[in-house]
């Protein structure tokens, strides 16, 4: 299904208010227990946020994919809880959330470019799926943990859960990122994805991102050396060639640049095509040099 959308004349405002609910058990922790039922909700809200998006009326010459309105349903609510609380429920604890989810059309062709571009869709298609991986495994935990068979068994259970809330903690700091990015409010983009990095220094992709904002605010010099840090933890992080010619070009570093392009097209998956073409043609245009 295809939207498209103009520069609106004037804000309005959706309010849109939803619930999620959370059962804690034993070996996880209270803060990513609450961050659970607050995604819960937040889900609920951008696909009630979609629809409203979808059905905005002013038509001018922007077309957005269902994921592309998702993603900009996610890069525009304003959340706010309403209301907490927590219910022993046999052995674990239930966090319950309710939320108010505000869509305004203020702004929207300009963050409905920033969702054109490929790598904040494959970002929010990548979490979701990371997400819901995630609630499996943890699902999957809690039963080994309830037939395991002594307590050593047990503790290695535990940690693997504990593993599984760093993760999940690291995931929502980088999202949080990601719409302040979109939202081009780099300082707290840049606090977010800090924060990421400092509960998983592993988590590659937090260094690409956090790069790339680097860039935007032209502090090539830490966008570089993010770059560099994502390829060390994670080689198949390949977007970090194209963002590094690109820092290189703006520095007027070209014999750098092309290298880092060369790389990036020597390395990129198929479905980096139009990059790829884009690199070719940076590289063409810096061999005249």
């Amino acid at each position: 299904m295809l939207s498209t959308f103009p520069a609106p004349a004037a804000a309005e405002i959706k309010e849109i208010i939803a619930e999620g609910s959370y059962n804690m058990g034993d070996g996880e922790t209270p803060t990513v227990a609450e961050e659970r039922a607050l995604l819960e909700a937040k889900r609920t809200a951008i696909e009630q946020a979609g629809t409203y998006i979808q059905s905005y009326s002013a038509v001018k010459n922007f077309q957005l994919t269902d994921d592309e309105v998702k993603t900009l349903a996610s890069g525009i609510m304003q959340v706010t809880v309403l209301d907490k609380r927590r219910t022993v429920v046999g052995d674990g604890i239930n966090f319950w959330v309710k939320i108010k989810a505000e869509v305004s059309t203020d702004n929207i062709e300009t963050m409905a470019k920033e969702v054109k571009e490929k790598s904040n869709l494959e970002d929010y298609q990548r979490l979701q799926a990371e997400y819901d991986q995630s609630q499996q495994q943890i699902a999957d935990l809690k039963k080994q943990l309830q037939a395991a068979r002594n307590d050593q068994e047990r503790q290695q259970i535990r940690d693997r859960i504990a593993y599984n809330d760093n993760l999940f903690q690291a995931r929502v700091w980088f999202e949080r990122g990601n719409r302040h990015a979109i939202r081009r409010d780099y300082e707290q983009a840049l606090e977010a994805y800090n924060r990421a990095i400092a509960i998983n220094p592993q988590y590659g992709y937090a260094y690409v991102n956090r790069g790339r904002v680097y860039a935007l605010m032209g502090r090539f010099r830490p966008a570089l050396d993010d770059y560099n840090t994502a390829l060390e933890i994670n080689p198949g992080l390949v977007r970090a060639y194209l963002l590094e010619g690109r820092a290189y070009e703006h520095m007027g570093r070209n014999r750098e640049a092309i290298e880092s392009y060369r790389s990036f097209i020597r390395y990129a998956p198929d479905r980096e095509r139009l990059n790829v073409e884009q690199a070719r043609r940076r590289i063409r245009f810096l061999e005249r040099w």
